[in-house]
């Protein structure tokens, strides 16, 4: 039986600009979505496009990976 991913996620607290937060609420009314995922997603691409892909908040850290096979 597959073993269920715990999500790796924690809350925080951040102090945004007004515009930001207006662009952000924005983009969360258009797609059906909250402002934690936008902010997620933007950072996400952030870090990708400067050579730093962050794993996904399902993904196990690479230590507690079970090697099949």
């Amino acid at each position: 039986m597959p073993r269920r991913l715990k999500k790796r996620i924690r809350a925080t607290g951040v102090t945004l600009e007004e515009p930001v937060i207006d662009y952000l609420d924005e983009l969360a009314d258009r797609e059906e979505r909250n402002r934690s995922y936008f902010i997620n997603r933007i950072v996400r691409e952030h870090a990708e496009q400067n050579g730093t892909p962050l794993p996904s908040a399902a993904e196990e850290p690479e230590a507690a990976r079970v090697v099949n096979g």
